[in-house]
């Protein structure tokens, strides 16, 4: 696995850990590629502003929600690697990809700084519980250097949070100094990973570069039993063309961690086989019809 050992008891004792070199050079610059259908380079914007003036306006909130234009990052927010990972951490086969989307920051066009917070208030109407199945993972792939001065994200230890109350999520410099002293920045290459728990205090920090992006993909990832946490049913978005494209194309894993009924779940029979064909016209059906075709025979 890519997310190794030491790096998960990294995750459990820290509530946050670094994953430098998670993709590879090929699944990086095809991510890129994908990202620049959503966004311009720092190039583009600097060299014609006016073209890009809405996008100035909203220099904060730049952001777009799965499913994309092109697979590449589709598949990056199902990679069977993250899977499985979240798979061992939460001690289930049954997780669910609960969030997944895409952020552009250029330096010079907002102000990007964050107070340090936990996660939580979207994702679930109660508290975070970081452990076995009650977990939601958190995670941060960057798809362009961060230094310093490109608004790192800033994390602090789960071991010198562990007796401050999960309630309020926002914690202010002004009220709480001491937890900011705390914090550690990210500094990472493209293509790293950041993983952390709902009860791990984070923020944004302003980017000070005088010119740049900030590339970065963030997910959560649930198990299927909790249905009280979760940002998102993905069905939501079953209009649009960019998820018939992807649910067509990739494997019955990752529509699993999509809600969609797995090969020999007890949905499948013969009406709804035929009609998911008759929705899905290019997905290969063969193996729910095979695990059907095996429990009539059982």
């Amino acid at each position: 696995m890519r997310i190794t050992e030491p790096e998960t008891e990294h995750l459990l004792k820290h509530g946050y850990v670094i994953v430098p070199d998670f993709l590879t050079p090929l699944e990086l610059a095809a991510a890129r590629e994908n990202m620049f259908r959503y966004y311009p380079s720092a190039e583009e914007l600097s060299a014609t502003p006016e073209r890009y003036g809405g996008l100035l306006e909203e220099a904060d909130s730049l952001q777009n929600e799965f499913p994309f234009a092109g697979d590449t990052l589709n598949h990056i927010s199902t990679h069977p690697e993250l899977i499985a990972f979240v798979e061992k951490l939460l001690g289930t086969r049954d997780v669910l990809l609960s969030q997944a989307a895409i952020w552009a920051k250029y330096a010079g066009t907002g102000d990007f700084e964050q107070g340090l917070h936990l996660d939580y208030q979207g994702n679930s109407l109660v508290v975070p519980r970081d452990d076995r199945a009650f977990r939601q993972v958190n995670m941060i792939l960057y798809y362009s250097d961060v230094t310093d001065d490109m608004g790192p994200t800033c994390v602090v230890s789960k071991r010198h949070t562990k007796d401050r109350p999960l309630w309020p999520p926002f914690r202010t410099r002004k009220k709480d100094a001491a937890l900011y002293k705390l914090e550690k920045p990210v500094l990472v290459k493209a293509g790293g990973l950041l993983i952390f728990g709902m009860s791990t205090f984070h923020r944004a920090s302003a980017i000070t570069a005088d010119f740049g992006l900030r590339l970065s993909h963030h997910f959560v990832y649930r198990a299927a039993q909790h249905a009280f946490q979760g940002y998102h049913q993905w069905s939501h978005f079953g209009e649009k063309q960019e998820m018939q494209d992807f649910v067509e194309s990739t494997s019955p894993r990752q529509r699993e961690v999509l809600g969609f009924p797995k090969p020999g779940h007890e949905y499948w029979n013969t009406e709804t086989l035929a009609a998911v064909q008759l929705r899905y016209p290019k997905m290969d059906m063969k193996p729910y019809l095979q695990a059907a075709q095996a429990e009539a025979g059982s």
